[in-house]
């Protein structure tokens, strides 16, 4: 009986134990997901923002602001509550590449998303940097040191109390001024939030400075 070519493709395709894989179990180990998060990196005893570009079950790569080698075994931490422990297995100028000890269940990273703008503002991962600034708030103005601080806020310690809570501009060495709002104080410190969150870049080189 003769058999058509078409048919014959098919038959060879079926015998063959891949093609009764789906495609997706097949490439599931080395799926590879662009990510794009801010994370703070725990690395040689610094904390540094950093931002995470893809994410695998096997590592992920990111950008730095902190110099590390191959093999320094570092954190990387999430405001979300995620916290991913690997080794560095590459690094090119500030980009990194991360390798997990064991297989994590980065779907489940994935899943933990911001779920409004203000929830994603306070989430914004906070980085302890020690700076002197200067603070306007109405017809005041005062010395001020930083404590930490983001892409959406800051946390200071003031010497003397504002009148009231509201509207301020807070002064950075290095920095254009920050329009913002103070929230609350307490215990001669205030927390601000900013009226538009800093370039993330632009806060990562400003605290490699700062420390460096």
């Amino acid at each position: 009986m003769l058999v058509s070519k078409a048919a014959a493709i098919r038959t060879r395709a079926i015998d063959r134990p891949e093609a009764q894989c789906p495609r997706q179990d097949r490439r599931k180990e080395g799926r590879h997901v662009a990510l794009l998060r801010v994370g703070v990196l725990h690395a040689r005893g610094h904390k540094d923002l950093c931002v995470v570009k893809n994410i695998s079950a096997n590592g992920l790569s990111a950008r730095a602001y902190r110099q590390v080698a191959v093999g320094d075994e570092v954190h990387i931490e999430f405001k979300s509550g995620e916290i991913l422990t690997g080794k560095i297995a590459w690094t090119q100028n500030w980009n990194i590449g991360m390798a997990f000890p064991d297989p994590i269940d980065f779907e489940a990273v994935l899943a933990s998303r911001w779920v409004t703008e203000g929830q994603r503002r306070r989430n914004l991962p906070r980085v302890p940097v020690i700076c002197d600034g200067r603070l306007k708030h109405g017809a005041r103005s005062m010395d001020v040191t930083l404590l930490d601080i983001s892409q959406g806020g800051a946390r200071l310690r003031i010497g003397g109390f504002p009148a009231d809570l509201g509207e301020a501009v807070l002064t950075l060495p290095d920095l254009a001024q920050i329009g913002g709002v103070l929230r609350w104080i307490a215990n001669q410190q205030a927390g601000m939030s900013f009226n538009e969150c800093l370039s993330f870049d632009q806060l990562a080189s400003w605290i490699h400075a700062k420390r460096d």
